[in-house]
């Protein structure tokens, strides 16, 4: 898996067309926003899509904080996949920058990949109100639907403002494969946009910071996980500096668990899936600092990089 580490210096790398002669009609390339609610399997879709994973999964709503870019190459085509937070409704300035960026999506996007997925099975209203792009529905979990409700669901989809409706299992597979060439029909007459050995934009940090967030959500019940923020502070010879943030004392206490054990173990477990990302081993120092009510102030939740 090729993720370049951009973090000194963003590029995107231009490919050098000289004129209209080097344009040809048969390539095809564009963004593709993937929406939804909470845990309707938005990740798990771009992951199964790239074939890598790129965007963390736990079984706790709202994990996604980032629009997170995946790109799909094959052929000369080439489709750029945007995976957004969950649509909710905002409660402090961390999930109004989420809500942003689903806008963002939108604005970008050539095309809306739009999931839902029981137990609620339910459309975003505001998402549909707001989108002016074709939007393909993707009716995810299928493996959790009876045929039944499934022919019930389709059925009361009539006179909706969706492109296609699509049934498939991202997290199995069912019916995945279908969608890329159907995508690719609503995309532009585009030569690629990024190098074809590239998976995502984003840089190294990004990704081990997110990584160490995936063992947060994962080791840490109730709130523990939400008050959380990850920034690789230090990269270099080997060595990664990474600091946990809460926003209480209490938060602190627990995370690092008694005698030190549970941040150790933490620590250990992202170790393993950071060398495996990077390919190399690493000493890997995890720290924990409290940063007061962090995700009520908009500049503090600004200096983490959820406003892009």
């Amino acid at each position: 898996m090729i993720i370049p580490d951009f973090s000194s210096s963003v590029k995107v790398a231009s490919l050098d067309f000289k004129g209209p002669e080097d344009i040809f009609v048969d390539m095809k390339a564009g963004y593709v926003a993937i929406v939804g609610k909470p845990n309707v399997g938005k990740s798990t879709l771009l992951n199964r899509l790239i074939g890598e994973k790129l965007s963390i999964i736990t079984d706790k709503p709202q994990t996604t904080r980032h629009r997170i870019l995946g790109i799909w190459t094959e052929n000369d085509n080439q489709i750029l996949f945007i995976d957004t937070p969950g649509h909710f409704k905002p409660r402090n300035e961390l999930g109004k920058a989420m809500q942003v960026q689903i806008k963002n999506a939108f604005e970008d996007a050539d095309l809306v990949l739009l999931i839902i997925a029981p137990p609620f099975l339910t459309m975003p209203e505001l998402i549909l109100s707001e989108c002016k792009k074709p939007i393909i529905l993707l009716i995810n979990k299928i493996d959790l639907i009876l045929e039944e409700e499934l022919k019930r669901i389709k059925e009361n989809l009539v006179g909706l403002p969706f492109n296609e409706v699509f049934a498939i299992s991202a997290l199995k597979g069912d019916n995945v494969d279908k969608l890329t060439p159907k995508i690719l029909e609503y995309l532009p007459d585009e030569h690629p946009l990024y190098p074809e050995d590239l998976l995502s934009n984003r840089s190294e940090r990004f990704f081990i910071e997110e990584i160490m967030r995936e063992k947060v959500f994962e080791e840490y019940k109730q709130e523990i996980p939400y008050a959380t923020a990850v920034k690789v502070v230090n990269m270099k010879d080997g060595e990664i500096d990474i600091k946990i943030f809460v926003e209480k004392e209490s938060q602190e206490g627990i995370i690092i668990g008694k005698g030190g054990r549970k941040l150790k173990e933490v620590g250990t477990r992202a170790r393993k899936d950071i060398e495996n990302f990077l390919g190399r081993h690493v000493y890997l120092k995890t720290r924990v600092s409290v940063r007061k009510k962090w995700r009520k102030k908009k500049e503090e939740v600004r200096r983490f990089g959820y406003y892009e």
